[in-house]
């Protein structure tokens, strides 16, 4: 076991941060958005799918980070770890999955992880998981990619994209019917069947049946992150797309209040929000879908990455200084649109 809560909480307290996991319901209008975190000790890339881990680091030498929700704060978790940390994924069964720089793959809890041999040095970009209960163990089907983003078709690795999948004993490289494209992220529907995997120049397969298919989006961006609500509302940003699969086809939506680059977005019992470069969060009414420019509520000066909407609609942000790994000083921050106690009577399908 290589991590250990810290026993003494950062400045930056989350007063009065409600459960992780309650009841879905809505955010009262006046909601806005605060800083809960705002320091030199590096950017934070991710947050988990439960609201508690967020992790990330200096990409390109300044070692992991994470800190966790602990009753009302953020705690640092210490990772003697030189590799950046890029997302995180926890099970229903309490099990965490952190994967990173150098093909690094925790898997644990708060009070240790343990590495988990990868087979490959290249950057693992994204984790998910489906909770297999039946299985015992804690053998959930958990899927983690990544590769070698710019690297040449003729490089003859083979491992541009990688493709990974645990089978309750090790991980076990998956083949994608054609390479070239580095994947960042992978998602699937909680209830279980579709998985989807994104990645450069466009880059989008489903995992159906046992086989994949080819989903490419009409784009030379990078598709940065996948994420949904159900398997027939997924989303995925590609530079200043915001792409939506409804069950048939995949969307482009319009009317996007900004045009810089999306690089994250979570679904919400409520919103769609997306997150990207000089501060940007946009929040999109699943139900009318109005779009809403935050950027400006406060103004965050640096780059976000990371998003996570809670289940009673509180939004989370991460970021900091990912995209200067030279700099000698390394931002992070971790911004919160808190939720009040508001009516329940609006509910969608939940994340």
């Amino acid at each position: 076991m290589i991590a250990r809560v810290a026993a003494v909480a950062v400045a930056s307290l989350l007063a009065g941060c409600p459960d992780p996991d309650p009841p879905a319901g809505d955010c009262v209008d006046d909601a806005a958005w605060a800083l809960a975190l705002d320091d030199d000790g590096g950017p934070l890339l991710a947050v988990d799918n439960t609201g508690r881990w967020m992790v990330g680091g200096g990409p390109g030498g300044g070692g992991a980070r994470a800190v966790r929700v602990e009753d009302g704060a953020l705690v640092p978790v210490e990772l003697d770890r030189p590799e950046a940390l890029w997302w995180a994924w926890t099970s229903p069964t309490g099990t965490t999955w952190l994967v990173g720089e150098g093909g690094l793959v925790l898997r644990g809890d708060a009070t240790g992880l343990d590495v988990v041999p990868s087979g490959t040095t290249h950057t693992l970009y994204g984790v998910w998981g489906h909770a297999m209960p039946d299985a015992g163990g804690g053998a959930d089907d958990v899927w983690i990619v990544g590769g070698r983003p710019g690297a040449p078709d003729d490089a003859g690795a083979g491992d541009d994209a990688i493709v990974l999948r645990w089978d309750g004993a090790a991980l076990v490289p998956v083949a994608l019917p054609a390479a070239g494209a580095a994947l960042f992220k992978v998602w699937g529907a909680p209830e279980g069947g579709d998985v989807w995997l994104t990645g450069e120049a466009g880059a989008v397969w489903r995992w159906r049946d046992g086989a994949f298919e080819d989903h490419a989006l009409p784009t030379a961006a990078s598709v940065l992150t996948v994420h949904g609500c159900t398997a027939n509302e997924v989303y995925a940003v590609a530079g200043t797309h915001v792409w939506q699969w409804d069950g048939a086809a995949w969307l482009d939506l319009p009317d996007l209040p900004s045009f810089a680059m999306a690089t994250g977005v979570a679904c919400g019992a409520r919103e769609v929000l997306v997150v990207g470069v000089q501060g940007v969060r946009l929040r999109r009414d699943r139900a009318t879908g109005a779009w809403t420019d935050d950027t400006l509520d406060p103004f965050v000066a640096t780059d976000l990455h990371g998003a996570h909407a809670a289940a009673d609609g509180t939004l989370w942000a991460v970021g900091g200084d990912y995209l200067a790994p030279g700099a000698t000083v390394r931002r992070g921050v971790v911004a919160r649109r808190a939720c009040a106690a508001a009516s329940t009577s609006r509910t969608l399908d939940p994340p």
